[in-house]
């Protein structure tokens, strides 16, 4: 036997429906003969009488019933196809794969995410928070469809879209000494109990160099992968620290005092996709969506908002 299809599915199902081939050919754009030509076929092909016509009245049989129960989860699962795509194309249907450094992530992601998921309720997000260049990896592979971190540094198979250029701070005690200067110097560092980013990174050589420029040692007591790390350690009332505005004024550290480290360095943080795969619309609204939350943040953080 010949398989039936789908459009044969639809005028079968159009007359159960409707029951007359004349209201069915209206629902279809079809002519009443050939939905009456298309029935007379399925009913040859199929092997058993799918309607008993009584005038103009058609009247299903057992057989036309059962058939019509069992294809009828065919067309809600098109109705549910057709409605994702809507959904799809209005951006309030799918997934974002995003991954992160911890800095990012504890002072960023959380307005980011919220403003976006309140928008777009049926949309799926995975944060993944890693290393500079795991994220990278991550980004680079295909694992994530985008990326934020600080200082990523350029790669081939990247592209960096600059969000903002964060300033470089030093956090400490509120009520140190330190706290009274209008910012920090590396000669007002000498003697404090340092805790730094770690040896080998970008900012880490920044902060040697500001340190060899004034003629300095650069002897960071503790050195952290993460700065919301060293944050929390002067938090607990141990040394002071320098790290990016954000970790510092993220509203975590309520007891500490945040002053502009200068020389300035800044710290610039970036969006980071694929070079040579388009992204997808929802991760272009998520990028575009953590930019405005971003500028709102920093702006509230120096006063300017």
């Amino acid at each position: 036997m010949k398989r039936l299809n789908l459009r044969e599915l639809e005028i079968f199902r159009a007359v159960m429906v409707l029951g007359t081939t004349v209201r069915a050919a209206d629902e279809l754009s079809m002519s009443q003969p050939a939905v009456s030509n298309a029935l007379k076929t399925m009913e040859a092909r199929l092997g058993f009488t799918l309607f008993e016509r009584a005038g103009n009245r058609l009247d299903p049989t057992d057989e036309a019933r059962l058939l019509h129960q069992r294809a009828e989860p065919v067309f809600q699962l098109i109705e549910t196809v057709n409605q994702s795509a809507l959904d799809i194309r209005s951006g309030s249907l799918g997934r974002v794969r995003v991954v992160a450094t911890s800095e990012v992530t504890e002072a960023l992601m959380p307005i980011a995410m919220s403003t976006f998921l309140s928008a777009r309720p049926d949309v799926h997000v995975t944060l993944d928070t890693k290393p500079l260049h795991t994220v990278l990896e991550a980004v680079e592979s295909g694992l994530a469809d985008v990326g934020f971190a600080m200082d990523p540094g350029a790669r081939t198979g990247l592209l960096l879209q600059p969000i903002e250029s964060l300033r470089t701070v030093c956090v400490c005690a509120a009520g140190s000494a330190l706290a009274q200067l209008p910012f920090v110097t590396p000669q007002d560092l000498v003697g404090q109990r340092l805790i730094c980013p770690l040896s080998g990174t970008r900012i880490a050589s920044q902060l040697e160099e500001a340190f060899r420029k004034s003629a300095l040692p650069y002897e960071p007591r503790v050195e952290v992968r993460f700065l919301n790390a060293a944050a929390q350690i002067v938090q607990k009332g141990w040394g002071v620290a320098i790290l990016d505005e954000l970790t510092a004024s993220s509203g975590r550290y309520p007891d500490l005092a945040v002053l502009p480290f200068e020389p300035s360095i800044p710290r610039p943080l970036a969006a980071i996709g694929p070079r040579h795969k388009s992204q997808s619309r929802l991760t272009r609204e998520f990028v575009a969506n953590f930019i405005l939350e971003t500028g709102a943040l920093i702006a509230t953080v120096r006063g300017t908002g």
